[in-house]
């Protein structure tokens, strides 16, 4: 089934009007990111057009906003500061979950008949996986668990009262990405960002808030965090990755592992943060899955089923079930069954994915879990 792509460029377009792509790469328009300690020598680099610097003290970042009627590349300017000036520059690009906005056979969410509920042994370690998505919905299979009253109003996905699915493509995303995770590892302990919105879309600076409170989290609380799941990406200008991405990643402590979608674009460009040595980048045996090099396991993602938000009759949010092809969910299969392994070896889940992936590998796939 394809979707309307154009339909829903349009829809991404007036959502985000400062959206730019170039060769297949978003970024937000006349926005460049760089490190807080950088921000003096990158705006002195951009004197003539650099507007004002915006500071995110929290995760280390400084926001240049550049004078629009400058007109400036802002891809070219980036790649200038770091080839130059030797600093950590990226445009902010804008990334999105997976099914994506440009082809593929992977279509919308089909409602289906009921899912056997997870149901957890209670007889492993309590693993914790961080599911960076839409948010949640309520549902069966999460309010009866020991996690769901930590789940705040702002980490709920809304679900928008006239939502089609066709255009707000990615409601109920998260919900489904969750529920894959508990199929795979139902003692899981799930922490969940709501970082994208309901068209699939967040930007780099957005991502970078979002990992930098779940690092938080894990010092305030004290719980280990195990798994991070990403269900999102994409291409990056001059195909350089972010650096300010790779550094939030290497941030978190070595017993955590980040398992992130490979892409729904048959191609083998790389797309990030996927191709980061820091993460796990999971594909699908399908015709629409990113492949390559830098892909390292593949898991079933063609018709996957799970949990999903419908609106009834009154309006209100009501759980239901669906099946939905992509990466998107073939990564927390993967993100699961390193949880489960962890859980039930009392092992860390860097050990798990040695394990895991220390079969014979497809050399554009990676090793199969699953």
């Amino acid at each position: 089934m394809r979707s309307n792509h154009k339909a829903r460029m349009d829809r991404l377009i007036a959502r985000h009007p400062d959206a730019v792509c170039i060769d297949g790469a978003m970024h937000r328009r006349d926005q460049v990111l760089v490190p807080a300690e950088q921000a003096d020598a990158a705006g002195e680099a951009g004197a003539s057009f650099v507007e004002r610097v915006e500071t995110f003290t929290d995760i280390g970042v400084h926001r240049l906003r550049l004078r629009a009627n400058a007109k400036v590349n802002v891809p070219e300017f980036a790649a200038q500061l770091r080839d130059r000036h030797n600093l950590s520059a990226s445009a902010n690009h804008i990334l999105r979950g997976e099914p994506d906005y440009v082809g593929g056979p992977f279509g919308v969410p089909t409602l289906s008949a009921p899912v056997p509920a997870p149901v957890p042994t209670g007889e492993s370690r309590t693993v914790t996986v961080a599911v960076l998505d839409t948010g949640i919905t309520p549902h069966p299979w999460f309010t009866d668990t020991v996690w769901w009253d930590q789940v705040t109003p702002e980490q709920l996905d809304p679900i928008s009262a006239n939502c089609d699915y066709e255009l707000e493509s990615q409601s109920g995303h998260g919900t489904f990405v969750a529920g894959v995770v508990l199929q795979k590892a139902p003692d899981a302990r799930l922490w969940i960002e709501r970082v994208l919105d309901d068209i699939g879309i967040c930007d780099e600076l957005g991502l970078l808030q979002s990992l930098g409170r779940i690092r938080r989290r894990e010092e305030t609380t004290g719980v280990r965090l195990d798994v991070v799941n990403l269900s999102l990406g994409g291409y990056a200008h001059h195909d350089h990755p972010s650096e300010l991405i790779s550094a939030a990643l290497r941030k978190f402590a070595s017993h955590t592992v980040v398992v992130t979608a490979a892409g729904n674009n048959g191609s083998e460009r790389a797309f990030w943060p996927a191709a980061l040595k820091d993460c796990i980048a999971v594909g699908a045996r399908a015709p629409f899955s990113d492949r390559g090099w830098w892909v390292d396991a593949h898991a079933p993602g063609v018709d996957v089923a799970g949990p999903f938000p419908v609106r009834g009759a009154t309006g209100d949010i009501e759980p239901s079930y669906a099946t939905w092809s992509g990466t998107s969910f073939a990564a927390p299969y993967v993100a699961g069954a390193i949880a489960k392994l962890a859980g039930s070896k009392d092992i860390t889940a860097r050990e798990a994915v040695e394990m895991l992936l220390g079969g014979e590998a497809d050399p554009e796939l990676g090793v199969e879990i699953g």
